[in-house]
């Protein structure tokens, strides 16, 4: 037992008041009455010369100071060790990712965490402050420094299950910044782990007292899918799906193919090795706009990562425009190539852009005004009120690649073309180097006002680039980048990120429907519109109007593979022991530590004063009854 306001022992003056007032003798006023003959036994006591008394045995008096002893108690403030925060300040972290989605027994991960987390509040000394923390995607602040229960509790039950990812170094990082704040204060971490040990550069040593990981997560036998493919092939749809099993035994079941409107397509029998993966295919599907493929699992841990869809890849082509005065076989031959794309071809710019071309090629001249297509400037040479050239410059030195991970120069090794000159262009925001010469850009790409653009600075025919085999490699993944809806489908996405919807040029209206019936109006000015997927999996569906027409894509949002595997994990860090430098050893890192022997306090106080409450009421019924 700890005694949190020992000071306050001043208050023992209360014991001897009490007695003090049961010795001193009363005094008493003269009265005349006729006689004083059987009073005189009782008048001895009183008869005495001293003005105090011998102390007698009254029951009042015992219970008087017995209820001046507990007052002096509860002024002490004792407190007794309980399970609870690990120091004066403790930031408490909650981690809500998808794999705390997963069941233990009755309950998911999350729920055990909050619910230990509630324990450290509900045993919060008057002395001790939490700060909470969500691991989301990014960590949020729910409650800084607050002793207030009733806030902290009601932000708790506030953290919902969500179906992404989590960023556990970000948040370690934060909480160890709100630590570092005030000496002495502590982190607990509520989640199931991580996989890798925090390195010093990540995040500085903690002492060993001052960090705990309570692992809520016991069972890791969990099925789920994998991947999900359709594609149509010799005008037959075909269908592959991956099962992955990250617990370790055997698993059986059975999948099933749904259509866009949930009617059974087909049905396959399943058996997944521990830790193993299974393939079912399916073929000659009937035809749906998307599928939908579930498991049907007995006692499988985490259930959201059981269903998944399939977008078929669409066989559309773009709608592209080469506008070219002098023309360039170069540059036709390598947009013909693969038969990707609807080309057509001007020797000149039109006097009206047409606003439902997907994609547009510029070779030695820029519009006036930005078309609402996507677009590829090749040697672009003149100036308009969206882009500024400053002429052509020769180059002298040799080229270098910026964004090697860039998807416009995958496979596209550019260090031995040679370009005898090009043209230097002022600086467009959105759009960024990814070759350059010296400090001079030569192709870039990015987006421009709403729509994605690439500009190549140069002109083919004063460079040696259509004859190196990058330059089909380049266009190539060029056509790829720039191809709007109608070609290529949305990929998937992913809970709490932000997935690029390409638009279709010239639609006039567009609605982005959830799984969960809620619609959304797509004000996207340009060929792509950046959406942040809520937290929700499912088949998201995209409306968009162009006159007559009503054009309709989907596209699926998944869980991570990541938050699949639930199995347990430790989060290690880097610790030290006094002045020490940190240590990286085994040995050195806490693991998997539990909500048991960690020390906080309760205080006693409350009971005290209620317990003395009772006293003084039944002194004044002893008091009443005359005793």
């Amino acid at each position: 037992m700890q005694w949190l306001a020992f000071g306050n022992l001043a208050f023992l003056w209360m014991f001897p008041a009490i007695i003090l007032l049961y010795i001193l003798k009363r005094k008493y006023e003269d009265q005349a009455v006729a006689s004083i003959l059987l009073w005189q036994r009782v008048l001895q006591n009183r008869e005495a010369n001293r003005p105090w008394q011998k102390l007698e045995r009254y029951l009042l008096l015992f219970l008087q100071l017995l209820v001046a002893l507990l007052l002096l108690l509860a002024l002490l403030r004792p407190a007794v060790p309980v399970e609870g925060a690990i120091a004066a300040h403790t930031v408490l972290v909650i981690d809500s990712s998808g794999s705390m989605l997963a069941r233990e027994g009755q309950q998911t991960r999350l729920e055990l965490s909050k619910q230990a987390a509630l324990k450290v509040v509900e045993h919060l000394g008057s002395n001790q402050r939490l700060t909470l923390v969500e691991m989301g995607r990014e960590p949020k602040v729910l409650v800084s420094k607050s002793g207030d229960q009733a806030a902290l509790r009601q932000a708790l039950n506030g953290i919902v299950p969500r179906a992404g990812t989590g960023d556990s170094r970000a948040a370690l990082s934060l909480a160890k910044a709100i630590a570092a704040s005030e000496p002495g204060s502590g982190i607990m971490w509520f989640g199931d782990g991580d996989r890798g040990r925090m390195a010093e550069s990540d995040f500085s040593a903690l002492q060993p007292e001052a960090f705990r990981h309570i692992q809520p997560g016991v069972t890791q036998d969990n099925l789920a899918v994998g991947s999900f493919v359709t594609q149509l092939r010799d005008g037959r749809m075909e269908g592959l799906l991956r099962i992955d099993n990250y617990g370790l035994s055997e698993r059986k079941g059975r999948a099933v193919i749904y259509d866009r409107e949930h009617r059974v397509l087909d049905v396959g029998n399943l058996t997944v090795a521990a830790k193993g993966s299974f393939s079912l295919s399916f073929s000659d599907l009937p035809s749906s706009p998307a599928y939908e493929a579930e498991l049907e699992i007995k006692q499988d841990a985490l259930s959201e990562d059981n269903r998944a869809w399939s977008v078929p890849f669409a066989s559309g082509k773009a709608r592209a425009v080469l506008v070219s005065p002098a023309g360039n076989r170069f540059l036709t031959q390598a947009l013909l190539y693969g038969n990707r794309v609807e080309l057509e071809t001007m020797n000149r710019l039109p006097d009206r852009l047409d606003d439902k071309v997907d994609l547009w090629i510029f070779d030695g001249v820029v519009p006036k005004q930005l078309p609402k297509g996507n677009l590829l400037l090749v040697a672009p040479a003149e100036s308009a009120s969206w882009f500024e050239a400053y002429g052509t410059q020769k180059l002298t030195r040799p080229l270098e690649t910026n964004k090697p991970e860039h998807p416009l120069l995958a496979y596209a090794d550019l260090k031995d073309v040679h370009v005898a000159e090009h043209v230097a262009w002022k600086p467009i925001s959105g759009m960024e180097p990814l070759v350059s010469s010296g400090d001079q850009a030569v192709i870039s790409a990015g987006t421009l006002q709403g729509r994605r653009a690439v500009i190549l600075g140069f002109d083919l025919h004063q460079s040696d680039f259509p004859l190196r085999p990058a330059f089909p490699i380049f266009m190539q993944n060029s056509l790829s980048w720039l191809s709007p809806a109608q070609s290529v489908p949305i990929g998937t996405a992913y809970p709490g990120e932000t997935v690029v919807l390409p638009l279709t040029p010239g639609a006039a209206m567009r609605v982005l429907i959830q799984p969960d019936g809620k619609q959304i109006q797509v004000d996207g000015q340009g060929s792509v519109y950046l959406y942040a997927v809520p937290e929700q999996t499912g088949l998201f569906t995209l409306r968009e109007t162009r006159g007559r027409d009503e054009l309709t894509r989907y596209f699926a949002v998944q869980m991570r593979a990541a938050e699949s595997d639930i199995a347990p994990k430790t989060l290690q860090v880097p610790v030290y022991e006094g002045d020490e430098k940190p240590k990286g050893d085994a040995g050195q890192q806490l693991q998997g530590m539990q909500v048991k022997g960690m020390k906080g306090l309760r205080e006693l106080a409350v009971w005290l004063v209620l317990a003395a409450l009772l006293t003084a009421f039944a002194e004044w019924a002893v008091y009443r009854r005359g005793y």
